[in-house]
């Protein structure tokens, strides 16, 4: 459930949400329905030139919506 922000932009976004990190399942921050269509393991995988990892996780969808709930 964690809320990613990779500061590019893939087909226009640059928040997007990982589901299942067993999986991979990685969706579009505008649109849960709209799984991530290229290699997840690249979009996270630490800068090749320099090492950093160039995205943060900005918040929890999980957390989010149990807070909206309470």
């Amino acid at each position: 459930g964690d809320i990613i922000n990779i500061h590019q932009t893939v087909n226009g976004e640059d928040i997007f949400i990982l589901l299942d990190i067993e999986t991979l399942d990685l969706r579009y921050g505008c649109d849960l329905s709209y799984k991530y269509q290229y290699s997840v393991t690249d979009l996270l995988a630490p800068n090749h030139f320099n090492g950093d990892i160039e995205w943060e996780i900005v918040g929890n969808l999980y957390s989010m919506i149990d807070e909206k709930y309470r």
